[in-house]
């Protein structure tokens, strides 16, 4: 079902925008001043569609995932996001591989920057300025 939709998210984003667009501006505070968060006077449906459009639009920004993005990367496993379908024309797509682990690094003084190896160098007078252990391996 969800590859039968991938083509059309494009446009359930644009139609969710728009909605939530038209919920909000038509909301005041009585005053005579627009607030685009206020709810007042809309039905019980308006509110939450009004919440719902705020948590979109936060999502996008902060993710660049819409909300049934989500939803399809936890049911498929993948990374899904309707931006990267429209710009790239994958909507989901593998997890990238994690990556390597830092090697350890032994760095000395020498006359102009340091000198970084990634095994001991104990020749004449070098003096050790820094070492980075290799990461301890998590046990799973």
């Amino acid at each position: 079902m969800i590859r039968q939709l991938a083509p059309l998210a494009p446009r359930i984003l644009m139609a969710a925008a728009l909605l939530s667009s038209a919920l909000v501006a038509g909301c005041s505070n009585g005053s005579g001043g627009h607030l685009p968060y206020s709810t007042h006077g809309l039905s019980a449906e308006g509110r939450v569609a009004t919440q719902l459009a705020i948590l979109e639009v936060l999502s996008v920004v902060n993710t660049k995932k819409t909300l049934p993005d989500h939803v399809a990367t936890w049911v498929t496993g993948k990374d899904c996001s309707t931006i990267r379908a429209q710009r790239e024309g994958a909507w989901c797509v593998d997890w990238p591989a994690p990556p390597a682990p830092p090697q350890q690094v032994y760095c000395y003084a020498s006359l102009a920057k340091p000198s970084c190896y990634a095994q001991p160098y104990n020749e004449g007078n070098d003096r050790l300025i820094g070492f980075v252990p290799a990461p301890t391996p998590v046990r799973r």
